[in-house]
């Protein structure tokens, strides 16, 4: 199994909620071959998504430069990550991006972070694309076109659950994404919540009890069925919520200051976190519900990254932090 390949822009196995556009046309392999680009706007009532492979940049009948693909089945998809185990069980590791990023631009991370530091026996990094408008001025686009991306998500269970071991992976604003696809139904091993651009007290007892109370959709309880997606072993969790934290994350931090909230996010301060008396950041896992409060753990990046490093937002595949998802998906 190979990511990078002549002619290919990105030749190993993807996963994508935006739409795709059907070419009439198959690959030599006889796979349908489909057009998608960033594009295409996402819509709040998207609801579905597509495995594809072998994905070249071409033109289409306009001229424009779009990515053609080959369109694959679920059985397909789960022969390839497979395939590329050595005892035939492949644990795929699947990658959700954050705002502000076209899909040629999450391929080519994926690609350079799998060739680096990624290939190691069964572990296999899948990339999410969801539409993602781009831009700082389309943050707000982006936050609208989330609840889209995560029922596409959720509309791929069927296909996951045939992975019976998988974990995800949510950078950024990924993470609104993952709220969306919350479900109890929905199961991973281990959930790597990076740079979480979401409020940070999402697990706290306080907010999840607020709101409207016999509302089991309202958006307050989505930290509790983000804590449910875990696999679960005689009752109990296999794995963790594990929250990647940088304080001095300059994207988040800027987040936290939006004039409409002002509310801290997830991963520039951590789960576990209040204010104490003086106003600082405290770690006191009595705020978090009692429920999940063993589910979730803070992994510190910080320490982690070089001096020129130390305020990033996109670190997610930095060689020093992949080892991270490497220990605890196995």
């Amino acid at each position: 199994w190979s990511v990078a390949s002549a002619g290919y822009f990105y030749k190993g196995l993807a996963l994508t909620s935006i739409d795709v556009i059907k070419t009439g046309e198959k690959s030599e392999g006889g796979n349908p071959l489909v057009h998608f680009d960033g594009s295409i706007k996402g819509r709040a009532d998207d609801d579905d998504a597509t495995f594809l492979k072998n994905i070249k940049e071409v033109k289409d009948a306009t001229g424009k430069k779009v990515l053609e693909a080959e369109k694959l089945t679920v059985a397909q998809a789960k022969a390839i990550i497979n395939q590329a185990s050595s005892d035939g069980k492949g644990k795929p590791l699947f990658c959700i991006h954050g705002f502000n990023v076209q899909p040629r631009t999450h391929l080519k991370t994926i690609k350079e972070a799998t060739l680096d530091t990624f290939n190691k026996g069964k572990f296999m990094p899948i990339p999410v694309m969801w539409p993602s408008e781009g831009g700082t001025t389309n943050y707000w686009g982006d936050r609208g076109t989330t609840p889209g991306a995560g029922n596409g998500l959720k509309s791929v269970k069927q296909a996951l659950d045939s992975f019976p071991s998988k974990s995800l992976l949510a950078h950024s604003m990924g993470n609104r994404v993952l709220r969306y696809a919350a479900d109890a139904k929905f199961k991973f091993d281990n959930i790597f919540m990076v740079a979480a651009d979401v409020q940070h007290n999402i697990f706290n007892k306080d907010y999840i009890n607020s709101g409207k109370t016999t509302d089991e959709d309202r958006r307050e309880l989505q930290g509790m069925k983000i804590c449910s997606m875990l696999t679960s072993t005689n009752g109990k969790p296999k794995g963790k919520v594990y929250v990647l934290v940088n304080g001095a994350d300059f994207a988040l931090n800027a987040s936290g200051w939006n004039p409409t909230t002002f509310t801290s996010r997830l991963g520039a301060i951590g789960a576990h976190y209040r204010r104490n008396w003086a106003g600082f950041w405290t770690e006191d896992k009595k705020v978090t519900h009692p429920d999940i409060v063993d589910c979730i753990e803070n992994v510190g990046c910080n320490s982690k990254l070089n001096l020129m490093e130390k305020t990033a937002h996109s670190y997610q595949f930095y060689p020093q932090i992949v080892p991270t998802y490497q220990e605890k998906h196995f």
